[in-house]
């Protein structure tokens, strides 16, 4: 990231543990939804699945309204929750 200074670092750690936290429990959310999607919760599984991670491919947008040069990171954080969303609602197709 390239702070200028430890205050910066400082400052910025807080934020930063809990964005890791954020992403964990949508992680957590997509990986149980698909889990449910196998069960007789089929419906909740499918839900849960594609809020979360309909959810990590918005916050990619967001991240790429910020500027340009974000494109690849904004790709690395959004291409797997997108390509998920996808397959599920083809999925329903099915």
């Amino acid at each position: 990231m390239g702070l200028a200074s430890q205050a910066d670092a400082d400052t910025t750690a807080p934020m930063a543990y809990n964005q890791g936290f954020y992403n964990l429990f949508l992680a957590i959310g997509a990986a149980l939804g698909v889990i449910l999607y196998w069960t007789d919760a089929r419906e909740a599984g499918f839900a849960l699945a594609v809020f979360s991670a309909g959810s990590m491919a918005a916050a990619a947008l967001v991240l790429l309204s910020t500027g340009r040069s974000r494109l690849r990171a904004a790709a690395t954080q959004g291409t797997l929750p997108l390509l998920g969303v996808v397959f599920f609602l083809l999925a329903l197709a099915f």
